[in-house]
């Protein structure tokens, strides 16, 4: 039963290779000229093959001692062979059999005189003599549609290497209206999000405002105070969330310009810590060499950036631990590193961390809220600038995110 359906199953596998075979074997035709067709060779082999026995007549007429002395009946088959095929080829070796058995071998015997058998017979090394020649011819023959058979091959490669390169450009434009339509669902369905989720969180922080002028709270309005602030709280997650999404659609999009103009790294870099500092109440170190560095930049995708890594560094490690940031001048470059004592990020996972949407197992699994969004935004940032960015264990404990940006930018 097995046995059965497998030669059903190979039937139509069998049917496609012969129906597949046909149209290639009519393209090779429609592309070959009408000059070079099969029977134009059957027709042209014989003055072709003449040509090469009258070779042979004045060879033997002017008493020429060659080396191969029958080579010109070689030759026509060769011809013939690399212009029309294997069929014109055998015809043509054929005819040129025939033309050396009638040059070296008395013809009278095998049609008048002699029977047939007897005429072999007695001729027998002339024939052997001719032999070589003949499977020399057919050998040629041979080759020849070896040729042929390797040009459809060749002619059914570049057919399937055509079909594939036209479904993977029409895959390609499917991914490409795919990508434009989710870019435009994002942008469309944040700016919708955005102005709901910004009057929800301005009458939750009304409403708690109010609450807070109250002298005496009654006990039952107290949850009604919690959930305000768990309100407050949540439609600024939801706010931030919409501000990277449609951040990072501009990006991919390739809508995101930067303005640059001349701009203090290191009052950049002091606002985004004392910020950072004001949200969470944790101690963040900033060693600077200098009280001031100027360079040609967006202050406020800098401001962006920085206020990404600290927010990670300070989410991502313990509240009783330091985040340092250190500012380093190079030649022509500065040098930005921020360090937390966290758990560190595994050395596979490095890369990864920049990638959009991408978060470790560890940061998964914590209770830490997050999107995967701030990092891939920042690496797109650094590389508009001109700089690079990348993660590196620190020493001991933690993980450190450099920052490396050119100082003079045109």
């Amino acid at each position: 039963m097995q046995a059965t359906r497998v030669k059903q199953g190979r039937r139509p596998l069998i049917l496609m290779r012969l129906r597949q075979s046909a149209e290639v074997r009519k393209l090779y035709a429609a592309r070959v000229p009408w000059w070079r067709r099969a029977p134009i060779g059957y027709l042209l082999c014989i003055p072709i093959v003449a040509c090469g026995l009258g070779i042979v007549y004045l060879e033997h007429f002017f008493a020429l001692h060659i080396y191969v002395p029958d080579l010109p009946l070689v030759l026509p088959v060769l011809l013939v062979a690399l212009l029309w095929g294997v069929g014109p080829a055998l015809g043509a070796a054929l005819l040129c059999t025939l033309a050396l058995i009638y040059i070296y071998v008395p013809p009278q015997g095998a049609f008048m005189l002699l029977p047939r058998v007897q005429w072999a017979a007695d001729n027998i090394d002339k024939l052997a003599e001719i032999m070589p020649f003949f499977l020399i011819e057919v050998g040629i023959a041979i080759i020849a549609g070896q040729r042929e058979s390797a040009r459809r091959r060749a002619l059914l490669a570049e057919l399937e290497a055509q079909a594939r390169a036209q479904d993977l450009e029409q895959l390609n434009e499917e991914l490409k209206r795919a990508d434009m339509l989710k870019d435009h669902f994002i942008s469309v369905a944040s700016h919708e999000l955005k102005t709901p989720i910004t009057t929800i969180r301005g009458q939750a922080q009304i409403a708690l405002r109010r609450l807070t002028r109250v002298a005496d709270l009654p006990p039952e309005l107290e949850n009604v105070r919690l959930a305000l602030q768990k309100i407050d709280e949540q439609t600024y997650r939801l706010s931030a969330l919409i501000d990277d999404m449609l951040a990072l659609s501009s990006i991919q999009a390739g809508k995101l310009k930067l303005r640059p103009r001349s701009c203090d790294l290191v009052e950049i870099c002091r606002e985004a810590v004392e910020d950072q500092q004001l949200v969470s109440g944790r101690a963040i170190i900033l060693s600077t060499p200098v009280e001031s560095l100027t360079i040609k930049a967006d202050s406020d995708r800098l401001h962006q950036v920085l206020t990404n890594l600290l927010s990670n560094a300070v989410k991502y490690s313990p509240e009783h631990t330091p985040v340092e940031v250190s500012l380093t001048c190079l030649d022509h470059q500065v040098e930005i590193r921020v360090r937390d004592h966290g758990r560190g990020i595994p050395e596979d996972q490095r890369e990864q961390i920049f990638q959009a949407f991408y978060r470790t197992p560890e940061a998964q699994a914590s209770p830490k809220d997050g999107w995967g969004l701030g990092l891939a935004i920042c690496k797109d940032i650094v590389e508009r600038h001109g700089g690079r960015i990348w993660c590196e264990p620190a020493p001991g404990e933690g993980t450190v995110f450099v920052l490396v940006l050119p100082v003079n930018l045109d």
